[in-house]
C-alpha cells in the first residue's frame, strides 16, 4: 500500500513540476511578444474568429524580413588624403590653416571616426576656400603668391572632388547609423515616444550632405556640436524598431484583408435587410481593435515612419551611393520604388481599408450608411 502511495505522490509531484514547467515556457514565450506583435496578434484573432476563416500570422519572421545593411566594407566610398609635401609648407600660415593640417597629421587625427574625419573635412574644405579667395584678391601677388595659388587650385579641385564621399563615409559608415538599420530589434511599440531627437540628428545630417557641392560653404553653427546627435542616434534604436513595425503591419493588413475577401467570396457576410448578430461582433472588433488601436499605430507609423526614411532618402539623392548599396536603398529606404518596405506597407493598407469597406458596407455599418 505503502509502494502504490509513493508512486502515487511521485506521479503528483510529475505532473505538477510538468505543469509548472510549461506554464513557465507559456510565460516566457508570451513575454517575448513585443506590445505591437500581441496587439496584431489579438486583432487578427478576432478576425478570424468572427469571420470563421483563419488568419494565420508569422510575426516573429517578418520582423526579420527585410534586406540587411550591406557589410560596412561595401559602403565605403574611396577617398584620397593630400600629399604631405603640399601641405608642409609656410603658404599656409598667412590663411590660418596650420594649426588644422595639424590636426589631421596629428596621432588622433590619423585615427578618427567616420564623422570626425567629415567634419574634419568640411571645416578643411571651409578654410581652403576662404584662404583662395584671398590671395586671389591680392592686387600684386608675388611669384611665390602664384605658386601657392596654383597648389591652392590644386588641393581645392581634389578636395572638392572626394568631398561627396566623405559625408557619405561620414553618416552611412558610423556605428550610430549602422545600428538603426540592424535586424533582431522588438518593432516599435504603440506607446513609444516621438523620436524628436533622431529626427533632428537626421536633419542637421541632410544639412550637411546638401553642402557636398556647396561654394562658397557656409558651415552651420551647430557643426562643433554635431557629435551630439550622434550620440542622440547612438542611444536611439528608432530605425532598427521601425523597420520590423512596418514588416509586422504589412504581414497583418494583407492577411486580414485576404481572410475577409474569402468569406465574402464564399458567402456573403450580411444579407439585405437582414443583420445578423456576427455583425454586431464585427462592428465591435472595428472598433475596439481596429479604430482603438491598430489605426493609431498605423498613422503613428505614418507620420514618424515616412518623415525618418524620406531624410535618408534626401540624403542619398544628394550623395554619391557606393555599387552595394544602391539596391538595398530602394527597397529599404525608398518611398517611391513599388517593392520597398514603404510601398507594401502603403499597399497592404489600401487593400486592407478596401476590404473593411466591402464588409461594412454590405451589412449597411458603414459611417453615414443607413441600416442594412
Amino acid at each position: 500500500m505503502v509502494y502504490y502511495l509513493s508512486i502515487l505522490v511521485s506521479k503528483m509531484v510529475h505532473f505538477l513540476c510538468c505543469g509548472v514547467l510549461f506554464g513557465c515556457i507559456f510565460l516566457l514565450t508570451a513575454c517575448n511578444r513585443s506590445p505591437a506583435e500581441a496587439m496584431l496578434e489579438e486583432y487578427a484573432d478576432s478576425m478570424g474568429t468572427v469571420l470563421e476563416t483563419p488568419v494565420e500570422l508569422n510575426l516573429e519572421a517578418a520582423a526579420l524580413d527585410f534586406p540587411v545593411l550591406p557589410e560596412r566594407r561595401e559602403r565605403i566610398l574611396p577617398t584620397v588624403d593630400i600629399r604631405e609635401g603640399m601641405l608642409e609648407v609656410w603658404d599656409f600660415q598667412q590663411c590660418g590653416m596650420m594649426k588644422l593640417i595639424a590636426e589631421r597629421n596629428s596621432t588622433l587625427g590619423k585615427v578618427m571616426l567616420p564623422s570626425q574625419k567629415m567634419i574634419y573635412e568640411l571645416r578643411f574644405m571651409a578654410a581652403l576656400q576662404q584662404c583662395r579667395t584671398k590671395m586671389q584678391q591680392l592686387e600684386k601677388p608675388t611669384q611665390q603668391d602664384k605658386d601657392f595659388i596654383r597648389r591652392l587650385d590644386e588641393i581645392h579641385a581634389l578636395k572638392q572632388q572626394y568631398l561627396p564621399a566623405e559625408i557619405w563615409n561620414g553618416i552611412y559608415t558610423s556605428e550610430e547609423i549602422s545600428q538603426h538599420f540592424a535586424l533582431g530589434k522588438a518593432p516599435l511599440s504603440p506607446q513609444a515616444e516621438s523620436p524628436v531627437n533622431e529626427l533632428q540628428a537626421m536633419e542637421q545630417l541632410l544639412t550637411l550632405a546638401k553642402l557636398a557641392t556647396a561654394e562658397p560653404l557656409q558651415l552651420p553653427d551647430w557643426l562643433a556640436q554635431l557629435e551630439d546627435q550622434y550620440f542622440a542616434l547612438y542611444s536611439s534604436q528608432y530605425g532598427a524598431e521601425l523597420l520590423p513595425a512596418l514588416r509586422i503591419t504589412t504581414q497583418t493588413l494583407e492577411r486580414t484583408a485576404a481572410a475577409i475577401e474569402q468569406r465574402l467570396q464564399r458567402a456573403p457576410f450580411c444579407h439585405k435587410g437582414h443583420r445578423p448578430r456576427r455583425a454586431e461582433i464585427l462592428r465591435n472588433i472595428f472598433q475596439k481593435y481596429y479604430a482603438g488601436q491598430v489605426q493609431p499605430y498605423m498613422a503613428q507609423l505614418q507620420r514618424e515612419g515616412q518623415h525618418w526614411l524620406s531624410i535618408h532618402q534626401q540624403i542619398m539623392q544628394q550623395l554619391p551611393v557606393p555599387p552595394a548599396m544602391k539596391v538595398w536603398q530602394q527597397q529599404v529606404v525608398s518611398l517611391d520604388v513599388t517593392d520597398s518596405l514603404w510601398q507594401q506597407w502603403q499597399q497592404a493598407s489600401q487593400r486592407h481599408t478596401q476590404a473593411w469597406q466591402d464588409i461594412l458596407g454590405q451589412c449597411g455599418m458603414m459611417p453615414g450608411q443607413g441600416e442594412g
